[in-house]
């Protein structure tokens, strides 16, 4: 069975974050038109792993635009509230 949870606030992102289980991630759309791009974020242990993916036009991902790995849901944090700007398009699976 899959499971999305759409995401609502800011908070409610880093909460879903900070409790991902191994198997889970979040997934984040960013921008609009032809200037949107894909951000999926998982969890390994205590690291977390962000890539950033242009978008076809099916919607689906394609090149990589950019793949960081961070300690802390803190440091997550700090980027992902610069590519955040205005309402969150964000589910948790």
């Amino acid at each position: 069975m899959f499971y999305e949870r759409k995401v609502t606030s800011f908070a409610d992102l880093m909460e879903g974050l900070r409790t991902l289980d191994e198997d889970s991630g979040v997934r984040l759309v960013r921008g609009s038109g032809r200037k949107r791009t894909l951000v999926f974020t998982t969890r390994s242990g205590q690291k977390y792993t962000m890539m950033e993916y242009t978008v076809k036009k099916e919607g689906t991902p394609g090149k990589r635009l950019r793949a960081l790995e961070f300690g802390s849901a803190e440091s997550l944090e700090a980027v992902l509230k610069g590519l955040i700007a205005g309402r969150i398009h964000a589910w948790i699976y």
